[in-house]
């Protein structure tokens, strides 16, 4: 780089730290590392094509090549990495500036018709000499530590500091835990009861993942599912789920109940279209009929790259898969995607579902989302149904399906069996 985009190679990197230790010994300012990493190249790769990530990756080669200085340098250093000197800041606020001056030319905004365009994405880690380091060794160290923080936090950008290696390693730690909690069954799906709102029967469950760690007690899901989704272990814990969840299926078919599951679908799985050849391979195990398995996925993931997301829920479907939008009303979707969405229903976020009874505004947006999903022939899922006055307010406004702690709590396989028993004699929760 610095006069033309090159090839990553061993080669590449020691002229970096070699370049690097001549910026340190000649310089009496901040110099500042940036490493930036391509994130989304294997998106790119399944959906556009090789030689669509090749040219992406070299037009991110020429975009950095740019916009440095003249008393910069940039080079690529890894398959999807590059690495840039910016010498000469007085401060941490103009490392920031710097590095989100990078970002701004290296993936600008695009407007919403122009958006999937199959552009990269980039995260950053940055340090600064002789703040957190003063060798050229110790110095890209440090910088690549703060950018395995912004992938583990799921940040753009984030710049080293005397945390950052503590934080780093608890992330690190965390995810081999995982790792090993999914290869010796230490997770346990729980399943959270759905009622038909209107007829008061068990229409079906979410299959919800839990953590009863040996080592570490009971972790909380929105600790560990965002580990999962920022690494590989993602596709292991989504096979776990969609295994465990047909075979209760199968179990709760052979003794009588006619009942679905729901399973929440990661986004880094819908863009990359890995889950079709997983759940193809998990339906010719359990030979599931058609319509019990539904994949719910979030409105907002859908709209990080709609084309893809389209696609990949039709062939979804192909497979006798259900589809819902999960979240639905809180995230930025455009009525000239949503007609084409090929979902069976839309899932009303808890949010506008709690206080529904005490404020009209709720009230109107909930009423709003049930005529809009019945005249696109979707059912309508409420969740987050905390007393019987919700409940009842819902089956007046017309919804189909309702789940929350008034109904039940989630619950293990066995407690979800027993629960089932006892709803055959239960008095109508309205």
């Amino acid at each position: 780089m610095n006069s033309a985009a090159v090839q990553a190679s061993s080669t590449n990197y020691d002229e970096f730290t070699n370049k690097l230790g001549e910026y340190l010994a000649n310089n009496d300012q901040l110099v500042a590392v940036v490493i930036l990493e391509a994130s989304n190249t294997p998106r790119i790769d399944a959906r556009f094509g090789r030689s669509h990530r090749d040219a992406q990756l070299a037009a991110l080669s020429d975009a950095i090549d740019a916009s440095i200085r003249d008393t910069d340098f940039a080079i690529q250093i890894g398959d999807y990495t590059f690495a840039v000197i910016v010498p000469g800041l007085k401060n941490k606020g103009h490392a920031t500036l710097a590095g989100r001056k990078l970002q701004r030319v290296v993936q600008p905004e695009m407007p919403e018709p122009k958006r999937d365009l199959g552009l990269v994405e980039c995260r950053l880690g940055i340090a600064l000499a002789p703040l957190h380091a003063d060798e050229a060794l110790a110095l890209v160290k440090r910088a690549q530590l703060a950018l395995e923080l912004a992938k583990d936090s799921n940040r753009d950008l984030v710049i080293y500091d005397d945390d950052t290696v503590g934080q780093v390693s608890v992330a690190w730690e965390l995810r081999d835990d995982l790792a090993e909690a999914i290869r010796e069954s230490e997770l346990e799906v729980f399943y959270q009861p759905k009622l038909n709102v209107q007829t008061d029967e068990v229409y079906g469950a979410e299959a919800l993942v839990r953590w009863f760690s040996v080592k570490r007690g009971p972790v909380a899901p929105d600790v560990f599912i965002p580990v999962a989704e920022n690494s590989e272990l993602i596709q292991p814990l989504t096979r776990y789920m969609l295994n465990t969840a047909m075979r209760s299926m199968m179990m709760w078919q052979r003794d009588g109940h006619d009942i679905g599951v729901a399973v929440n679908l990661p986004s880094s799985m819908l863009l990359d279209g890995g889950i079709v050849t997983m759940l193809e391979a998990l339906l010719t195990i359990w030979d599931l009929d058609k319509g019990r398995l539904t994949l719910e996925l979030t409105e907002s993931a859908l709209m990080r790259d709609i084309d893809t997301s389209i696609d990949t829920m039709k062939r979804l479907k192909d497979l006798g898969a259900r589809l819902s939008i999960d979240d639905f009303g809180t995230g930025y979707s455009s009525f000239s995607y949503f007609k084409n969405i090929p979902a069976d229903e839309l899932k009303i976020d808890k949010f506008f579902v709690n206080n529904m009874c005490n404020d009209m505004a709720d009230q109107h947006i909930v009423e709003t989302i049930i005529g809009l999903a019945h005249r696109f022939k979707m059912k309508v899922v409420a969740e987050g149904i905390e007393d019987a006055a919700t409940l009842e307010l819902l089956k007046k406004l017309g919804c189909d399906i309702a789940q929350g702690y008034h109904i039940a709590k989630p619950l293990s396989e066995k407690d979800y069996d027993s629960w089932l028993d006892a709803r055959r004699y239960a008095q109508p929760l309205l």
